[in-house]
């Protein structure tokens, strides 16, 4: 009995003293000042975009002024290509102008030398040819110098005409043939007086000679083509 009383007595002590304990314990931690931690602040390191370069404007606008500078001198530099190319422009139409007119000038010229080839190749249609039998010819003299007709020789075409004028006072006659060989019948005008004229068309193509009966010194020719 006596050793379950002592068992008890010291089983009691043990929890008051336990409780004690904890009594302390609580009364220590609440006269304890709660002290926080230190906080260190970690040195804010920016980012290398996100810096602020304080002489970017100044930048900017340099390169600014030397883009705007360079292009000015391109715009004067164009000025001058351009003026030039104009010059050059308007000095090549002075040019071409003046052998525009040369040109036009040449092919005038050989238009109307092609109007007079083609007046002689092609008859544009029957002409009339004028002889004349001057005065004098009644007296022999004009044959020594081949004027007893004058033209002496005419060349016409098939269709044209021929008019002999007699200028002279005395009778004269237009025959086709030869004093040697006498009339060959193609023409004859019989006498011709003074101041009076002939005229014959000569549709057939050949070379007819001619003389004048009366005076067999005066001599000519039509070449008919």
């Amino acid at each position: 009995m006596a050793s379950i009383d002592k068992a008890a007595i010291g089983f009691t002590i043990a929890i008051v003293a336990i409780g004690v304990g904890f009594a302390f314990v609580g009364e220590g931690s609440q006269n304890v000042a709660m002290v926080s931690p230190p906080i260190v602040s970690s040195p804010t390191t920016e980012q290398p975009g996100q810096q602020t370069d304080p002489f970017a404007n100044i930048a900017d606008k340099v390169k600014e002024s030397a883009v705007t500078k360079e292009l000015e001198d391109v715009g004067e530099e164009m000025e001058d290509v351009v003026e030039e190319v104009a010059t050059e422009v308007e000095e090549a139409m002075e040019k071409t102008s003046e052998k525009v007119e040369a040109i036009v000038e040449e092919m005038e010229d050989v238009g109307e030398e092609m109007k007079d080839v083609v007046e002689e190749v092609v008859p544009s249609g029957p002409k009339t040819l004028s002889v004349e039998i001057p005065s004098g010819t009644a007296v022999p003299g004009c044959e020594e110098t081949n004027e007893c007709y004058l033209p002496p020789s005419v060349t016409i075409n098939q269709g044209d005409t021929v008019n002999w004028d007699n200028v002279d006072t005395a009778a004269h006659t237009v025959t086709a043939g030869s004093p040697a060989d006498g009339p060959s019948g193609a023409f004859d005008s019989g006498l011709i007086l003074g101041g009076a004229q002939y005229s014959n068309t000569f549709a057939d193509a050949g070379n007819f000679k001619y003389f004048c009966m009366v005076h067999p010194w005066m001599v000519g020719t039509v070449q008919v083509n």
